[in-house]
């Protein structure tokens, strides 16, 4: 009685199983099956740390692929920015270069249209030169005339003035044509009189000639 009560005992601790690979019942102790010899033990736990790892590695791939984006979108942006600048600073250069041609330009145009008046106002004096020299030969020439008794005396002065509308002042006329008086007489109403002489100045030549009378 007291063996079989030790048996007993013994059985309590065998342990009833059903391998879920095999579906055999034995009563092992052991961690596997006597039948296929697969653990007992379920794989759960392991395949959720592989799940959990799995994910894990997924987020972290995540994540990484969304720093990677967005680190690519700063340097699209800062590349784009970059170009921005660059383009502004080239429209900048060439918006002084064109400022620079067209300041140089006027002041080309200015120093053109200065030297052009200062040209003409040259030509201008010249003319005066040359007609106050017309006068003179005139002058000369009515004096040698009065000596000879052609012409009454005395000759006081000669002015010759341009005619048909003409005038020293227009730089584009080759020839001008004046009438010159040879003074010899002061009347008493102030007015003067004398001898005119015919004359026609060449400009582009620089001569002149004269005649007495119209």
């Amino acid at each position: 009685m007291e063996d079989l009560q030790a048996d007993n005992s013994t059985d309590d601790h065998i342990l009833n199983r059903v391998c879920r690979h095999c579906s055999v019942q034995s009563s092992s102790s052991g961690a596997f099956c006597p039948n296929c010899g697969k653990s007992f033990e379920k794989k759960s736990s392991r395949n959720a740390k592989l799940l959990w790892l799995g994910i894990a590695g997924i987020s972290v791939a995540i994540i990484a692929a969304g720093s990677f984006y967005v680190s690519q979108q700063a340097a699209a942006k800062k590349v784009a920015e970059e170009k921005l600048a660059a383009q502004v600073a080239a429209a900048s250069s060439a918006a002084a270069s064109s400022s620079a041609a067209v300041a140089a330009a006027q002041s080309k145009a200015s120093a053109e249209s200065s030297a052009a008046a200062a040209s003409a106002d040259a030509e201008r004096a010249l003319r005066k030169i040359y007609v106050g020299e017309l006068e003179a030969s005139i002058k000369k020439d009515a004096k040698g005339r009065v000596n000879k008794g052609s012409l009454d005396g005395p000759i006081k002065r000669v002015s010759c003035t341009p005619t048909g509308g003409g005038s020293m002042d227009d730089l584009t006329s080759l020839t001008t044509t004046f009438e010159c008086i040879a003074v010899n007489e002061t009347n008493n109403d102030g007015t003067e009189s004398g001898y005119v002489f015919t004359s026609t100045m060449n400009w582009d030549e620089s001569t002149y000639s004269w005649h007495l009378g119209r």
